[in-house]
């Protein structure tokens, strides 16, 4: 039973090898605080200073890494009972919301992973209930730390500013008054705090012309909605008509939820933070690609919400009940049943196993970057893995390029006795070396 749920469940989120970007993380938040504050390009600095205080208390293991993004998506779980509190006070949908909230496909996979998501979902929940609450300084120190955790974030706070500005046009007949308002000045302390990171990211921005970002297509604009609800990226291929027929189901939700009075003037934050943030995150892709779907996590939390509005605002109290239950029901299945159709690479057994056949002066050589850092990771001497670069072409930056040297490149195989295990990205190794006669090298066979 317990072999079945690790292998069927989100718990093998939590006991799966690890994958290139959470490597990342562990290396990077293995250096110091300096290197994180100056060396990043791109990545914020708030989750990667948690992870190397973290590790320095509980080790770097894949449980203990993975174990700080789960206290922020539980810490998120929190926010959610006590706001859930605050808005249904003894009604079964004060317990039903955080359920949902903590049983969605897509926050459980993240929640899970050695990156910054788990605190990012954190930060974007805690600054919707702080917009909801009208608690101003809550919000301005959510939505920086959130922003320095994810840049993606920005979006979310544009969601909520261009809300805002929505539904107040009345007040700004009077500059005065606009300017006394808590949110105004909310915006203008985070405007002001964020411009710093803006201003880095776009010096940097030359790099962008690299870039690893697929391009969107009708397609994905017709199932994103099922997609953010799901975190489903196209493995298995199959789903995307399905996630299609789900974008139209929760669309359709989301009107409902829009339809009450009661749910309407909550249900248009949510609606807004779905729409704001897709649509300039999808519109450009057709342009300069930029939508990854983890990255517009917010998005996800936002639909939840919208959900629990829509069988709010049904009046038959049993059809309330069936279409809550068979949410839940819903999701609880698609747990069970997607974990183990999208698995990383097991480059953790594939090391294992080479660590037991290599000699002591045998060295492992990662056949792409994408490989390089799990590699490291696992190998016990990280100074004998290198990425094997025969072509001595440049380290992609978007991969990690801030943790790789040309000391950490070979362009050649070892001479024999010396052997090279060649890792690649399928999780499969081979061994290779080169005679003394230079003319000639050695391949043996190639390892599952």
């Amino acid at each position: 039973m317990l072999n079945f749920l690790i292998q069927h469940s989100p718990l093998l989120y939590f006991t799966q090898s690890l994958w290139r970007d959470e490597a990342y993380s562990i290396l990077v938040a293995e250096r110091p605080l300096a290197f994180i504050f100056n060396r990043l390009t791109f990545e914020p600095p708030i989750y990667y200073t948690l992870l190397h205080v973290w590790m320095k208390l509980f080790g770097n293991s894949e449980i203990a890494t993975r174990s700080l993004s789960l206290v922020g998506f539980a810490l998120a779980t929190i926010v959610v009972i006590q706001w859930a509190e605050k808005l249904y006070k003894h009604h079964w949908l004060s317990w039903y919301l955080p359920l949902f909230f903590f049983l969605n496909p897509m926050l459980l996979y993240y929640a899970f992973e050695v990156r910054t998501y788990g605190w990012y979902i954190f930060f974007a929940t805690l600054m919707f209930f702080a917009y909801e609450q009208k608690r101003w300084v809550l919000l301005t120190v959510a939505s920086v730390l959130g922003f320095y955790t994810h840049s993606y974030m920005l979006f979310t706070i544009v969601a909520i500013c261009l809300h805002w500005l929505v539904s107040h046009r009345t007040k700004f007949m009077r500059l005065r008054s606009v300017i006394r308002e808590p949110m105004v000045r909310s915006m203008a302390l985070t405007a002001l705090a964020l411009l710093p990171w803006i201003i880095r990211t776009i010096k940097a921005s030359a790099q962008l012309k690299q870039s690893w970002y697929f391009p969107v297509d009708g397609n994905l604009v017709l199932s994103v909605l099922g997609n953010m609800f799901l975190g489903y990226e196209g493995t298995p291929w199959y789903l995307w008509p399905f996630t299609a027929n789900l974008s139209l189901v929760l669309l359709g939700l989301f009107l409902l939820a829009l339809t009450g009075k009661k749910t309407r003037t909550r249900a248009s934050v949510f609606i807004t933070a779905v729409v704001v943030p897709l649509g300039l995150v999808v519109g450009v892709s057709f342009i300069k690609p930029l939508f990854v779907n983890r990255y517009l996590i917010p998005v996800t939390i936002a639909e939840i919400f919208l959900v629990v509005f829509a069988i709010e605002r049904i009046k038959n109290t049993n059809l309330q009940k069936i279409l809550a239950f068979g949410a839940v029901l819903f999701v609880l299945c698609f747990n069970l049943w997607y974990p183990d159709k999208h698995k990383k690479s097991d480059i953790r057994t594939t090391i294992k196993e080479v660590t037991a056949l290599k000699a002591k002066n045998d060295v492992i050589y990662a056949l792409s970057p994408l490989v390089l850092f799990e590699s490291q990771y696992y190998s016990g001497d990280r100074s004998q893995v290198y990425l094997y670069n025969p072509n001595n072409s440049p380290f992609p930056w978007y991969v990690g390029e801030s943790l790789v040297t040309t000391n950490q490149m070979k362009s050649e195989y070892p001479v024999y006795p010396v052997r090279a295990f060649l890792i690649g990205e399928d999780a499969t190794y081979m061994i290779a070396y080169r005679t003394p006669l230079p003319a000639r090298t050695l391949t043996q066979e190639k390892r599952p």
